[in-house]
């Protein structure tokens, strides 16, 4: 039988992502059709919805009683107040930080703008955004304020944590439940990119794009996910003993495909006015030419249409593809 060949993960790391580091894009290779799809839609559930953060649930300002109401030498009234709380970003230590326990977050105002990094945080608890603007303050002491956190995982409504702050807090005067949202995950986007088309057997690409909000490194909100999905299926491993090992190889094409990528445009036997072309456009390696979506063969001057349908079967001959539009 055809062996599985043991999946390989790759960052990739360009320009653009050492500037945002809450953004990453990361390959898994070379899987069997069919597992790009099942392994990027149980990924992606899982870590939009089930990668455990911290978040505000509650808040108590001193003087305040209710969310409509207006707050003494403070620009923003409650409703407002409670928005920009929302918007905190917070992370944990999860060797101090205990799951689904309360913690309070205190905030004694200056004259001025209040930021979030006037915020005193318990151990084990950091603000993430400290330039996030909190209030607009015209008097010391104008918000006197507590907030509630705890770390836990998903989305739950102000009705939801009415019920909560009830159980953990009390019928404490003051305490107004908020939404909270615990995921440190913005977005995540994956799609299936086939890694030697035109083959009779083709190997597929993963290729997952992850945001956060900045508490958790991408990274760590995939490995994250994929130690949830792990704990699921053991049980099923637990029916039966099934040593599968011998089934998995490595990639021995890997280093091969490597030379190939070296390979320099001389060497593929194009026609002159192809090979001209591409040196023009200071392209002299096979790793250069498919660095590219195929789309980008037209911007090549002097390359027409026989041209470019000599280098896109050249590519496929030797089992390689062009980069993904």
């Amino acid at each position: 039988m055809e062996k599985f060949l043991k999946p390989t993960f790759k960052k990739i790391v360009t320009k653009e992502s050492k500037e945002t580091p809450n953004v990453a894009t990361m390959h898994v290779e070379k899987l069997d059709r069919g597992f790009g799809q099942t392994l990027g839609t149980s990924l992606r559930r899982t870590i939009l919805g089930n990668v455990p953060g911290v978040s505000a649930f509650a808040i108590s300002v001193k003087g305040v009683a209710h969310e409509f109401q207006a707050i003494d030498n403070t620009m923003e009234d409650a409703a407002e107040l409670i928005l920009n709380i929302k918007d905190l970003v917070l992370s944990a230590d999860t060797s101090i930080i205990e799951a689904d326990e309360v913690y309070e977050l205190k905030l004694v105002s200056k004259a001025g703008t209040v930021k979030a990094k006037d915020i005193e945080a318990p151990v084990g608890i950091e603000v993430v955004n400290k330039n996030h603007v909190i209030a607009e303050t015209s008097k010391d002491k104008a918000l006197d304020m507590t907030i509630y956190v705890m770390y836990s995982k998903g989305y739950k409504t102000f009705e939801d944590n009415k019920e909560f702050v009830k159980e953990v807090i009390g019928e404490k005067k003051g305490v107004i439940a908020i939404d909270s949202n615990f995921s440190p995950v913005v977005r995540v986007n994956f799609n299936i990119e086939e890694v030697n088309p035109g083959e009779s057997r083709v190997f597929e690409r993963l290729v997952l794009e992850v945001e956060t909000d900045g508490a958790m490194s991408p990274e760590k909100a995939v490995a994250s996910a994929a130690a949830i999905l792990r704990n699921y299926y053991n049980p099923f491993e637990e029916l039966e003993v099934v040593d599968l090992d011998e089934y998995f190889v490595e990639d021995i094409a890997e280093e091969p495909v490597d030379a190939q990528l070296a390979m320099t445009i001389e060497s593929l036997n194009l026609s002159v006015r192809s090979e001209n072309a591409l040196r023009a456009a200071e392209i002299f390696t096979v790793e250069q030419l498919i660095d590219r979506p195929v789309s980008a063969l037209q911007d090549i001057k002097n390359l027409g249409e026989k041209s470019k349908t000599e280098i896109i079967q050249i590519v496929q001959d030797m089992g390689l593809s062009f980069k993904s539009e």
